[in-house]
């Protein structure tokens, strides 16, 4: 294994080398520089395969991919990331005033923040592609034959799709949302571990909507990225959603990781995973959060 050990310190090298760190702590430069690259994981399954190219046996290997960068927002068209400012901004935000009707202008969300963990969250959700997937890319592929992940630019953005992110229109008729009345503290009690019923001990995932009750801040915002992640990806559920640029797989809890980059780094966390073990110390001053969401992925190694 010590090959493979050696490919994860060469991705956390060349991919660093390539987002230097920058005074701004807003920029993408560092919010990729703080990606914890231990997350790549770089294991063999022991399970033998065939290659396209010399040579032609290999054996299967299991990796971990930075896809997406995703931010949850209280201000629509508000944002962490300098570079995404040109994008959203004040025509999102107008977007959002527009699609929710007269008198909607200021549609700022409070932080919501109690500590009654029934207190009702809220914020817009941003899903971004990663911007070192190329990079990622072109070092993965000669050592692993198989198709790393190149998300689009943008996949979603929660104020494109304000009337269904805002008063579910048409998610609060989904079966799975109807089930979420009395589900959600059996979330939180990791009573129901079913994929697809909840976002761990996060919540439930359904109703897939801007509104959540949760521990913290922090720990809504995890919640409400995921779903902007289910949202933005190729569920058949999420047909009635305004996106961007829907993304080529479904999320996996499971297996997928995600990691907080802003207001501060975590570890690579499961989804869902006990917010005692990584929240404490992490409430964003200004109500925003970055993530970066890593995808399991397979392929034929040398």
């Amino acid at each position: 294994m010590k090959p493979f050990k050696n490919i994860s310190a060469l991705i956390l090298l060349l991919v660093s080398s390539a987002f230097p760190f920058a005074a701004r702590s807003e920029s993408l430069a560092v919010l990729t520089g703080r990606a914890d690259w231990n997350c790549v994981r770089l294991e063999l399954t022991g399970q033998a395969c065939s290659r396209v190219a010399p040579p032609y046996a290999g054996v299967m290997m299991r990796y971990w991919q930075p896809v997406l960068m995703v931010e949850t927002v209280k201000r629509p068209g508000d944002t962490a990331v300098n570079e995404y400012r040109s994008l959203l901004g004040e025509p999102l935000k107008q977007m959002a005033a527009t699609a929710m009707g007269a008198g909607s202008a200021n549609m700022d969300s409070g932080s919501g923040y109690s500590a009654d963990t029934t207190a009702v969250q809220m914020s817009d959700v941003h899903v971004m592609g990663f911007p070192a997937s190329s990079i990622f890319s072109a070092i993965i592929e000669p050592v692993c034959e198989g198709s790393p992940e190149l998300s689009s630019s943008v996949s979603y953005l929660s104020e494109r799709d304000a009337v269904e992110w805002r008063t579910l229109k048409n998610e609060s008729r989904h079966p799975m949302s109807l089930l979420s009345a009395a589900m959600a503290p059996m979330c939180e009690g990791g009573q129901i571990t079913t994929p697809g019923m909840c976002i761990g001990v996060w919540g439930p995932l359904y109703p897939r909507g801007g509104f959540i009750a949760g521990y913290s801040p922090v720990v809504g915002s995890a919640a409400l990225a995921y779903r902007g992640v289910d949202i933005a990806s190729i569920n058949p559920l999420s047909v009635f959603h305004s996106r961007v640029m829907p993304l080529l797989f479904v999320p996996d809890p499971f297996w997928d990781r995600m990691q907080m980059v802003y207001p501060q780094a975590s570890r690579c966390l499961k989804i869902g995973e006990d917010p005692r073990t990584w929240e404490q110390d992490r409430v964003s001053a200004d109500g925003k959060y970055v993530w970066i969401y890593w995808r399991k992925k397979e392929c034929c190694a040398l």
